[in-house]
């Protein structure tokens, strides 16, 4: 079988004008036959890359055989020590590993204000709030970087966006066509990148389906959907502090309460980790609600907050609840802890840590932080740090 792949490969080649592989093998084994012949020779490779151990090749472990076997092995034995010299250039007398970085600015510097979406990195990562908020440091993507699960994201909620402005109170006959022509606007717009053909439409057709099919049952009891509506509320600490939001989606009820929902493209935090604060967007957000930050509705009590997921596998998207504790209660554990962190933060001697705990509901942020290099992450990450949250 290989004899018969070989032969096709060469004739196709030959029929293209390229020379066969075996040709290159063969000019590849005479060159280093050729080397190998000189009066001193000097055969090396690399027992680790990136720090993983490797394995030396089929070739080398036969040549290895073929000198043990020869009884040559003290003949190729290098003369001179260079992998001890080698080890030698690259020995430090001392070893102290770099603390992380913890920088303290003046407090009339620190952050006033802050989205709920930020309070989540703040309670994960403090250095990340203070290189992008007190640094104003923002980083550059590359250019002609190819579309990424972020600009997914952007298309899906411009989507749902739109479509909640032009049937707010009311729903078209046909709401997955709708969708999908909204999404196929930007789309178009990537210039036919081979990702957004192959998976991102048929994804988002998946997901118009599931959404058209769930929808109704969404909006039964409810007056009016807001979408993209933009919230502000002020809290109670010494040197002041505004607590902004740009919720995704506000279902206001016939009750008079409000549902809250969060489109996610990615994995949604889990109920518990919402009910322990580890994710506490949403709960800052009926606390919003809850306080008459959105001024279009007034103060409303949340009787629901919900992820809307729209993954493009399988049935296409999911609904599920933010938490298993009730809105309000939740809300007011958010605000008051969050009250307690910012006056924490508020003390000249409280540095902005780069912190990383491992294993926790934090994860997925540390998988996208654009200040892990200036934190100098990977020189400090095996130490032990402190496990407090809030």
């Amino acid at each position: 079988m290989a004899a018969t792949r070989c032969a096709s490969w060469s004739f196709s080649s030959a029929k293209l004008g390229l020379p066969a592989p075996e040709r290159r093998i063969g000019l590849s084994a005479h060159d280093f036959a050729q080397a190998l012949a000189a009066s001193t020779v000097y055969l090396s490779r690399a027992l680790k890359v990136d720090g993983i151990p490797t394995v030396s090749s089929r070739w080398l472990q036969r040549l290895n055989a073929l000198v043990e076997a020869a009884k040559a092995t003290p003949r190729i034995a290098p003369k001179q020590p260079f992998a001890q010299w080698a080890r030698a250039r690259d020995a430090a007398p001392i070893f102290a590993p770099v603390d992380p970085p913890s920088p303290r600015p003046p407090v009339e510097a620190r952050p006033r204000k802050l989205s709920v979406t930020r309070i989540e990195k703040w309670i994960a990562n403090p250095y990340e709030i203070f290189a992008r908020h007190i640094l104003k440091l923002e980083a550059l993507k590359p250019l002609g970087e190819l579309p990424d699960n972020a600009m997914r994201g952007q298309i899906v909620h411009h989507a749902l966006h739109e479509f909640a402005l032009r049937h707010p109170d009311s729903l078209p006959g046909d709401i997955e066509a709708e969708l999908i022509a909204s999404a196929d606007r930007r789309f178009t717009a990537l210039g036919g990148s081979p990702r957004v053909e192959a998976f991102w439409r048929p994804g988002f057709a998946r997901f118009a389906k599931w959404f058209a099919e769930t929808e109704p049952a969404r909006r039964s009891g409810v007056v009016k959907v807001a979408a993209e509506i933009e919230g502000n509320l002020g809290l109670a600490v010494e040197r002041g502090f505004r607590l902004s939001v740009r919720a995704d989606r506000i279902d206001l009820c016939e009750d008079g309460s409000v549902v809250l929902y969060d489109y996610k493209s990615g994995k949604p935090p889990t109920p518990s980790q919402v009910d322990k604060l580890f994710a506490p967007q949403l709960p800052l957000e009926a606390a919003i609600a809850a306080g008459g930050g959105f001024l279009p509705l007034g103060a409303r009590e949340v009787s629901g907050m919900h992820y809307i997921r729209a993954s493009g596998r399988g049935d296409g998207g999911e609904e599920q609840p933010a938490a298993k504790a009730a809105p309000a209660g939740l809300a007011e554990k958010a605000l008051a802890d969050l009250i307690t962190l910012i006056e924490r933060f508020d003390r000249a001697d409280m540095p902005y840590e780069a912190k990383r705990r491992p294993g926790t509901a934090f994860n997925r942020i540390y998988d996208y932080d654009d200040y892990s290099h200036l934190a100098r992450l990977a020189e400090w990450e095996t130490l032990g740090l402190e496990e407090d949250i809030w």
